[in-house]
């Protein structure tokens, strides 16, 4: 190999080298980038109703609307359980097809019961026939 090819392979393989450390980088800031507070974050208040009704009369303009927003949401509560992450889940009352299912964040709500008013602030992931809050806070009782 001649001097000249030495050198282009030499400033080849440091310029890819470069580009993976780079790239590793910015994947593990982007990993262990922190989350949004939803406590602290201002939410859009809407009813448990409203949001139903605009899921399900177009899941287009709605998911434009709620989509990945912290919404804060005023209903009623209808069950209350836990999923296979021993979160604490409670659906909110919506229509007859579907309700609100938010998956809180914080340690269980013991004393939550059915039948009760309650507002929850979550990040909205959309709707499969219920509209989904996740990393939800429980606002007002």
């Amino acid at each position: 190999m001649t001097a000249n090819k030495k050198r282009i392979l030499k400033w080849s393989l440091l310029f890819v080298l470069l580009i993976i450390i780079t790239g590793g980088f910015v994947a593990y800031k982007m990993y262990n980038k922190p989350h949004r507070n939803v406590e602290e974050t201002k939410g859009m208040s809407v009813t448990a109703a409203q949001l139903i009704t605009d899921y399900e009369t177009n899941e287009a303009d709605a998911n434009s609307k709620y989509l990945d927003k912290v919404l804060e949401v005023a209903g009623e509560i209808t069950e209350v359980s836990k999923n296979q992450k021993a979160e604490t889940v409670i659906t909110l009352k919506g229509s007859v097809m579907g309700g609100i299912i938010c998956t809180l964040e914080a340690p269980s709500l013991t004393d939550a019961k059915p039948g009760a008013s309650v507002t929850i602030k979550g990040i909205c992931t959309g709707y499969l026939t219920d509209v989904v809050l996740v990393r939800a806070v429980v606002q007002s009782r």
